[in-house]
């Protein structure tokens, strides 16, 4: 995660008390704040990285999500919190102004989880479109480097614009989001889909599509992973 820093004058408070990680270490898996699991340490992560200080810890860990999400909260607010208050207790009392569940219901086993991403390896990934790479008409997962079987297409097309491709060995199955598209299969084959509706592009057929529409042409394609 990019390094964070903060002149705005309410984040002074948290991120002068920021804990030096490339010198320490954040406070151990399974300490908790009034019941809540996991806060103590994501909270120094937090404040590290908003001073630039969090060296190998990284603020958004698979374990730190998984608080969020129990807490129903995103990263930038406890990123805005942590900035603004040295006290715990204090981001505790701002969270719980957000609405968060008790702290029995918010309960997890961080240190069950951090196990199970140490010794087994399995965790949720995730990415943000931005981050995945640029391809034909959109962005691309591509499933062979990320360890799934199917490659997954991000499509944004402008009103005008289009793509095609040449007869492949396996069927594609687009979802359209929003906006609207014509596709062309073959010499002869056309059909016009909308949003909330599922394509299947049959294999050994080249085919096309164009936004005919007035506004973008929102779409996930989904075909079986190819080695690129």
């Amino acid at each position: 995660m990019a390094t964070m820093r903060s002149t705005r004058p309410e984040m002074r408070e948290g991120v002068q008390a920021a804990r030096d990680l490339t010198r320490e270490e954040p406070r151990p898996f399974g300490l908790e704040l009034e019941g809540y699991a996991h806060l103590p340490r994501m909270l120094d992560k937090a404040r590290a990285t908003l001073a630039g200080t969090a060296g190998r810890y990284e603020f958004g860990c698979p374990v730190d999500h998984t608080c969020m999400a129990r807490l129903g909260v995103t990263p930038e607010v406890v990123l805005d919190l942590a900035g603004r208050h040295a006290d715990d207790h204090r981001v505790l009392d701002a969270l719980r102004g957000h609405g968060i569940p008790s702290a029995r219901e918010a309960w997890f086993d961080a240190c069950a989880v951090e196990d199970e991403l140490q010794e087994e390896g399995v965790y949720l990934r995730v990415r943000r479109r931005e981050q995945l790479p640029e391809h034909a008409d959109g962005r691309l997962f591509a499933g062979a480097e990320h360890g799934v079987d199917v490659d997954v297409l991000l499509v944004e097309a402008a009103p005008g614009q289009g793509g095609h491709s040449p007869p492949t060995d396996a069927a594609q199955v687009w979802v359209i989001q929003a906006g609207q598209a014509t596709f062309f299969l073959g010499d002869q084959q056309a059909r016009r889909v909308r949003a909330g509706e599922v394509v299947r592009i049959p294999a050994g057929v080249g085919w096309r599509f164009e936004n005919g529409g007035a506004g973008t042409l929102r779409a996930v394609a989904v075909e079986p992973a190819r080695a690129r």
